[in-house]
């Protein structure tokens, strides 16, 4: 077998061992146990749409807390963080992550929009305040959404996004959430290249996955 031969034996046995991997990820994200369901966050993001963004995110946080005890971050590791990405900005406070799920308070003091980005994972949003426009592919006319009304992101969609200024959202995603980051950060990285921001946004996430590790391994112990 010449080199060519075998340059083409080793990519065809690189594709197929990317392909059980994806199987393979596919049927664990369809087979695990989820701690949270879009329903659940949506319907109590929408039974305080409406009010003061602020006043509703701290309720929203005592709730979660009390129905998911161990698994919403404290209060001193909440921290709102800045998001470039698709050339919007918008700013974040992740409240729960783990490896297949994430929920966080998400808006923008000002004006964005930009590319939604495509994800191996299902993103849904829910309004608080202000209002969010979506473009979807394929169409000719974007839809508009207003508080208490709820956006599902399917895997693998892609939209253009724009918020108003004083858009506030409670966002859920469920999927293989670290291939969501390389969005999430590529802006940051060759563009606004703010690594303090990056450094924050790394550092939060290491430390939802550490509460999750804890509340694992505490479900062992009894």
């Amino acid at each position: 077998m010449g080199s060519a031969g075998r340059r083409v034996l080793r990519a065809g046995l690189a594709l197929g061992a990317l392909a059980l991997v994806l199987q393979g990820l596919r049927g664990w994200l369809a087979s695990k146990r989820y701690e949270f369901t879009p329903a659940e966050i949506a319907q109590l993001a929408r039974h305080h749409a409406g009010l003061d963004h602020e006043l509703a995110f701290s309720k929203i946080i005592v709730e979660l807390r009390k129905k998911h005890p161990g698994h919403i971050l404290p209060d001193e590791d909440l921290q709102w963080v800045f998001v470039n990405a698709g050339g919007w900005m918008g700013s974040m406070c992740l409240l729960h992550a783990s490896l297949t799920e994430y929920v966080l308070l998400f808006g923008t003091a000002v004006d964005t929009g930009g590319h939604s980005g495509r994800y191996w994972a299902d993103i849904s949003d829910t309004v608080i305040s202000g209002t969010f426009r979506q473009w979807k592919e394929g169409t000719t006319r974007s839809e508009i959404y207003y508080p208490g009304d709820t956006i599902v992101h399917q895997a693998g969609e892609a939209t253009s996004v724009q918020w108003s200024a004083g858009t506030w959202m409670v966002e859920y995603g469920r999927g293989f959430i670290p291939s969501t980051l390389a969005f999430a950060l590529a802006d940051t990285l060759f563009s606004t290249q703010d690594f303090v921001t990056l450094f924050y946004t790394l550092r939060v996430y290491a430390k939802g996955l550490l509460l999750e590790a804890n509340a694992f391994f505490s479900t062992l112990g009894c």
